[in-house]
């Protein structure tokens, strides 16, 4: 059985949530809208429940707590086979088999944004869009990148420049 929620199919025998073909992007806020209508729905109300979702307390005029969506036993959300970057935001996504939200689907590059204190603020008292979500932690990624320096991984003595000519190997 199957229940459709734009942007979503929800596959209760399979326990899957799948996205459209073209829709990148998550919200979990709406995610969760979804889910809640899919649990309610005829073919829903057969199954177990699929997720629960804590969060979202407002704390002041455009400052929320944000949202955690906890998908339950086996269910998992799945984006169609292709060549792209898939991103997860506007809350925290957990759960499914072994703690994985997301099905692996062939070439899709799964990015899953996600906040141990998750809170939503906006100067002007609205909520900001997923993709002024997505560009300001895109942006901050840019401007204060994490290096790494392989010759310290694991305690391991390595040479080489870490070029193609020249690569990194232990010594």
């Amino acid at each position: 059985m199957t229940y459709y929620v734009s942007p979503f199919t929800f596959d209760f025998a399979a326990s899957k949530i799948d996205v459209d073909v073209g829709s990148e992007d998550v919200d979990c806020i709406l995610f969760y809208s979804a889910i809640k209508a899919a649990q309610a729905s005829r073919e829903g109300i057969l199954y177990d429940v699929i997720a629960r979702g804590s969060g979202l307390s407002v704390l002041g005029p455009g400052v929320q707590v944000g949202l955690t969506v906890q998908l339950l036993g086996s269910w998992q959300l799945r984006y169609p086979i292709g060549n792209y970057r898939a991103r997860v935001a506007g809350g925290n996504l957990i759960g499914g088999p072994i703690g994985g939200p997301i099905a692996y689907s062939a070439g899709v590059n799964n990015l899953l944004i996600q906040s141990a204190a998750s809170t939503v603020v906006n100067p002007d008292g609205t909520m900001p869009t997923l993709e002024q979500i997505v560009a300001a932690i895109l942006a901050a990624a840019a401007a204060n990148p994490i290096h790494a320096d392989i010759r310290r991984v694991n305690a391991v003595t390595v040479d080489g420049a870490g070029t193609e000519a020249d690569p990194f190997g232990p010594v």
